[in-house]
């Protein structure tokens, strides 16, 4: 057990030194003493992030309309080389130069440490961040199809409430109110209760979707006041 222990003990020690880096790195990059075009110059797993750095920084400045010239787009071209050099041939380099050295000796030597642990970082990084963008994608697509839902489901209720005063109006009995003759309501794809109060001659409609369990709209209709129909409540 004590060998076993011993053969995965310098690889967790090299993922905790990883995280460290990355966290480090992290902390700079986001550090408020460091200005946006001297974050491009930060080393980085994925370089393309670099890309995406540059075009937020270069946006930024031509809504503020600033003119920062050709120096960013020189320090991304930078930052890039520098983050290739390190991937694919300093960080290479590290690893092999110290499993090399680490094979005769009981214990792994500090050089093998540092390039595993960057091996680490530049692998485990882009996973991470790949994870990280496709949840949040996800969750930004859920929000934008809830939002559609729910303004679709308030412009729907709009005009089911001006056709049911029209109703009530040519009716002039709100107990004669069929929810069968509104057109809109059988052809929707939303849920509808009505449920009427003649004597005030109101009726609330709530509409109700089976996408969203946790949200309803209502109206309150009145022909026959000043305010036709208003929002009572949505949630």
């Amino acid at each position: 057990m004590k060998d076993k222990t011993n053969k995965w003990l310098p690889w967790i020690s090299s993922l905790l030194i990883a995280i460290l880096i990355a966290y480090t790195l992290t902390v700079i990059s986001d550090s408020v003493s460091l200005s946006s075009s001297a974050r491009i110059f930060m080393p980085d797993p994925v370089p393309s992030t670099q890309v995406l750095s540059i075009s937020a920084y270069e946006s930024i400045n031509e809504f503020s309309g600033k003119n920062s010239g050709i120096y960013p787009y020189k320090g991304a071209l930078a930052g890039i080389t520098i983050s290739l050099i390190l991937i694919l041939v300093i960080i290479p380099f590290l690893y092999v130069k110290g499993t090399l050295q680490s094979e005769r000796r009981e214990n792994p030597t500090i050089l093998w440490y540092l390039g595993s642990a960057l091996m680490f970082w530049i692998i485990l990084v882009p996973i991470i961040g790949g994870v990280v963008n496709i949840y949040s994608f996800q969750i930004a697509k859920e929000n934008s199809e809830k939002s559609k839902t729910q303004d679709k489901m308030r412009m729907e209720l709009t005009d089911v409430s001006f056709v049911l005063a029209e109703q009530i109006l040519e009716l002039d009995d709100i107990s004669e109110i069929n929810i069968e003759n509104i057109a809109k309501i059988k052809n929707s794809e939303f849920g509808y209760l009505l449920v009427s109060n003649p004597e005030d001659s109101s009726v609330v409609i709530t509409i109700s979707s089976n996408k969203l369990n946790n949200f309803t709209a209502t109206t309150i209709v009145r022909p026959y006041s000043d305010q036709i129909f208003k929002y009572q409540t949505t949630y």
